[in-house]
């Protein structure tokens, strides 16, 4: 029994220093495939940010990252910092006013 406990705690031990990687989909308001390719282009970019892929049939992005390195809620700025929409997080009005015109709500490919 003690040799049981002493292998579940290295064993237990292992899995908290190993990383947390997590895939999340985010709903956005991307409009067209510059917005796909500008959001993108950030999160691939971020630390912490394994990969992104923005589905533009139902304009949510995956997201494959490390929960130690990034959190769900700094990844959900990083978006609404770009210009879009972040699930409940709503896009900062003036990097969305940057965006060309096809990228704007309502905007057109």
């Amino acid at each position: 029994m003690v040799a049981f406990l002493f292998v579940m705690s290295g064993y237990v031990k292992a899995q908290k220093n190993k990383p947390k990687k997590r895939v999340v989909f985010i709903q956005t308001n991307a409009q067209c495939g510059d917005c796909k390719e500008r959001i993108e282009g950030v999160l691939n970019f971020k630390s912490g940010i394994i990969y992104s892929d923005l589905n533009m049939d139902d304009k949510k992005v995956e997201i494959k990252y490390n929960s130690k390195r990034i959190s769900l809620a700094e990844i959900k700025t990083i978006i609404s910092e770009i210009g879009y929409d972040a699930d409940e997080v709503k896009a900062v009005e003036s990097a969305q006013s940057k965006l060309p015109g096809c990228c704007q709500p309502g905007g057109h490919d």
